[in-house]
């Protein structure tokens, strides 16, 4: 979450401004703050998507998620940036977070495809608040083929699945080397030496 982006800022203004209490759901939570977001900044095309992003990270947050990855590249998934990134050796979960799907939801089909390649055991889903749209992918669910689902963040399948991540531990995903073995490296100085060179 860039503190500097708008939707960060409008993020910390509801939050200053709305308080609201701890015990509430994560749906709860999203619902509240994007309803204050839209009677009191509108709807706004440019700012809708980054507005919605930052309350999902917030929510996810609060509940005691850890490590976080935003709008970030995978080493060997390219062309590909993922809203949030969620790290764990055996099952990293990827998540596109939408308003609305329209045809946004293909590329989420596409870059779910691309990290499955690297990452064979990853969990992709959309999260959005469009309930008309989820009942339509789901009803064709043979028509995508990266997704493992769709997830509407304002009803109690978002508090079920942050409860399943809740189960889990994220780390710091760290660099990942594209050598295996370093020994096999020779520096310059190495072979000047050795073959007095």
């Amino acid at each position: 979450m860039n503190p500097n982006s708008r939707g960060a800022q409008i993020a910390e203004e509801l939050l200053n401004n709305f308080p609201l209490s701890s015990n509430a759901s994560p749906s709860e939570f999203l619902n509240f703050y994007w309803n204050k977001y839209v009677d009191n900044y509108g709807s706004n095309n440019s700012l809708n998507g980054t507005v919605f992003e930052n309350f999902v990270i917030l929510a996810l947050a609060r509940e005691g998620i850890d490590n976080i990855y935003h709008q970030t590249e995978l080493t060997y998934v390219p062309s590909a940036i993922f809203d949030v990134f969620l790290y764990n050796p055996e099952k990293p979960i990827a998540l596109s977070i939408k308003t609305s799907l329209r045809e946004r939801w293909k590329q989420a089909d596409l870059e779910a495809l691309a990290i499955k390649q690297v990452h064979k055991d990853a969990d992709c889903f959309v999260l959005t608040l469009s309930d008309s749209e989820v009942l339509t992918r789901r009803s064709r669910s043979t028509n995508y083929a990266g997704l493992d689902g769709f997830i509407l963040a304002n009803t109690n399948e978002f508090d079920d699945f942050v409860n399943y991540l809740r189960s889990m531990q994220f780390d710091i995903a760290g660099f990942s080397p594209i050598i295996k073995e370093s020994r096999n490296c020779y520096t310059a100085n190495e072979l000047r030496n050795q073959f007095n060179l």
